[in-house]
């Protein structure tokens, strides 16, 4: 039971009181604990608090044969009952007031006393203290429950009759179940709404520290440009590798947006499908002549260090191939992604340029830190290529990863 429930109850339980002669029919008591139950199922799930107090007064008036039903809510700041649902009420009463919870006022008595309320007559108490609803409906006896929680007082669970009506323990006790079974619903809204409330703050705070990051990478790689412009031919290569490398991460940043924060790990096929998408803009490659292939597999999923590592490997492999392979004349560039066969993963970045013989193949500190950074992973770095067959750069690397079913791939 929750704090509300335990507390709604016994603010009831403890003053019901069966008389030695008091019996129940057998069919009535059937009736009650199945308007119980089948109250208790209807709250299970992501209920709204509306459908919460609906179903309690239209359990309560059912369970005690009632015309009329309704649950009141305490407004503090001015210590009104506030009908928030109705049963058997004329049309547009809710949000209408039901008197204050104070003396004089049979819901407002009950929440102040924090025990039931049973007025076999209300037409007897003075009229200034009676609250309009009830005149107007026509209430002579009326049944109030106060509703409690952690945090004092919710409100009332009413039921009234129009004809002088004989409430005893047995339906006092029915209504005490109802009163608890709503309480208990409206502690776990509140908390569930609490919970979602801090949940969008806490995205709306990230989604403005995102925006933040973003424009951090943008104006680093615009300051790295504009000092390209200056630089050296030496000094300007250095500045293309940091380029790269902003680029690699920032696009790793952009892929991880769309996962849960709790995110480990990620599928490497989607990470360099959207990062491939960016490869014309950053290099051009329209304008040089070159068109790009990508042929990934989904399904393979990496943590995030492999991630980053590979993503940054292949933007500087497709790098050194718009640089270098063509000279000038129109061709391809191919990116692709799978599983090695006993060798775990295989990431290859080609190209149809003129190529060259092996030995003549000289690596640039690029190179020679992408390999480093593979050793880092427990992966290691293959070149395929000879006079007029490109350059087939290959990256095996243990595949340690989790394994999605996943087959599909990503072919342009």
């Amino acid at each position: 039971m929750s704090s509300a429930q335990v507390a709604t109850l016994a603010a009831s339980l403890r003053h019901i009181v069966a008389g030695p002669s008091d019996t129940v029919s057998m069919k009535d008591l059937l009736l009650q604990r199945r308007l119980v139950a089948e109250m208790i199922e209807a709250t299970q799930g992501n209920v709204t608090l509306q459908q919460a107090l609906d179903g309690a007064a239209l359990t309560a008036a059912r369970g005690c044969l009632a015309p009329m039903a309704k649950v009141l809510e305490l407004d503090r700041s001015d210590n009104r009952l506030v009908i928030r649902s109705e049963y058997g009420l004329a049309f547009g009463t809710l949000g209408q007031t039901a008197g204050k919870a104070e003396p004089g006022n049979p819901p407002g008595e009950a929440l102040r006393n924090v025990a039931p309320v049973v007025d076999p007559d209300v037409r007897q108490r003075p009229a200034d203290s009676l609250p309009q609803i009830l005149r107007e409906n026509g209430v002579v006896t009326s049944v109030n429950l106060p509703l409690v929680n952690h945090n004092g007082a919710y409100g009332v669970l009413e039921v009234d009759f129009r004809e002088p009506t004989g409430i005893g323990a047995f339906h006092l006790s029915f209504l005490a179940s109802v009163a608890g079974t709503l309480a208990d619903s409206i502690e776990k809204i509140r908390v569930r709404e609490a919970l979602a409330s801090e949940r969008d703050a806490k995205a709306l705070l990230m989604r403005e520290q995102q925006h933040r990051i973003r424009n951090n990478f943008q104006s680093i790689i615009a300051m790295t440009q504009r000092n390209m412009l200056t630089a050296s031919d030496d000094d300007r290569e250095s500045f293309r590798a940091i380029e790269r490398r902003i680029f690699a991460m920032a696009s790793l940043y952009d892929h991880l947006l769309g996962l849960s924060e709790q995110a480990e790990c990620t599928d490497l096929g989607r990470y360099l499908s959207a990062m491939a998408a960016s490869f014309d803009d950053l290099y051009d490659l329209r304008a040089n002549g070159i068109s790009l292939k990508i042929e990934l597999e989904f399904g393979i999923v990496v943590d995030l260090d492999t991630c980053t590592t590979v993503g940054t490997i292949v933007n500087e492999l497709v790098a050194n191939s718009v640089e270098h392979a063509f000279a000038g004349a129109k061709g391809q560039i191919a990116v692709s992604l799978s599983r090695s066969a006993g060798e775990g993963c295989a990431v290859c970045v080609m190209d149809d340029g003129p190529g060259m013989a092996a030995p003549a193949v000289k690596e640039n500190t690029g190179l020679r830190t992408v390999r480093q950074m593979l050793t880092r992973i427990g992966g290691r770095l293959d070149l395929e290529t000879g006079p007029g067959k490109g350059m087939r750069w290959s990256m095996i690397f243990g595949d340690s990863t989790e394994r999605h079913a996943a087959p599909s791939t990503d072919s342009r």
